[in-house]
């Protein structure tokens, strides 16, 4: 079968199941759920990305990408070439917002100091001239909804949304025995995952983040 959003749902259906006019809504929706746990839990190669972009000259606010869950480093290269890591000037918003209620009415300048909230970036004062950031994050998974979608789990442990969807569907109907038994398979082969993808080369091994943040 394909690698996709139908692929991993006939799996469920006919593979685990054995019942293809089961609902295949609750199918999509329980493989979706399956790879946002994942996506949850771990920071994973798979899961990163780069975004490269203008911060415009005059600017106090700049919308992040939607896809951001979390940024894991900044930097902002100006019009000579001069770069400037922003993590360090990063300020928490109520300390910003004491500091700045009106930076548009703040002389132009570089980036000082900024914030983030509801998904932008807020600047201390309108920029001096136009900046080029380079943003490193961590991305929102995609929600799979066509039948020809790939997920975003690397193809080698798509068995993970296989697994992950079923348990879900023993859960709806109370077998829980037997989920449980589902559950098992499921974390084996997401220590796998996790082994296989949860290394680099120069950071050392990937942590699985705090669950109670």
């Amino acid at each position: 079968m394909d690698y996709t959003l139908e692929g991993i749902r006939n799996r469920v259906l006919i593979d685990k199941l054995d019942d293809d006019e089961f609902n295949t809504d609750i199918v999509d929706r329980f493989i979706n759920d399956t790879q946002r746990d994942i996506f949850n839990q771990y920071e994973l190669p798979f899961q990163e990305k780069i975004f490269e972009g203008t911060v415009p000259s005059g600017t106090t606010m700049f919308k992040f990408p939607d896809d951001v869950a979390q940024i894991q480093s900044q930097v902002i290269t100006g019009p000579t070439g001069e770069q400037q890591d922003l993590h360090e000037l990063f300020v928490n918003f109520r300390t910003f917002n004491s500091m700045h209620p009106l930076p548009a009415n703040g002389e132009p300048s570089k980036v000082v100091r900024w914030t983030l909230y509801a998904r932008n970036m807020l600047l201390s004062a309108p920029l001096d001239q136009d900046y080029k950031m380079t943003m490193f994050y961590v991305k929102r998974p995609t929600v799979l909804i066509l039948p020809s979608q790939v997920p975003e789990i690397p193809e080698e442990f798509g068995e993970l949304l296989v697994l992950g969807a079923f348990k879900r569907i023993q859960q709806r109907n109370e077998d829980f025995d037997l989920a449980a038994v589902t559950e098992q398979h499921y974390n084996n082969m997401l220590d796998m995952l996790v082994a296989r993808y949860g290394f680099r080369h120069a950071d050392g091994p990937i942590k699985m983040k705090n669950q109670q943040i």
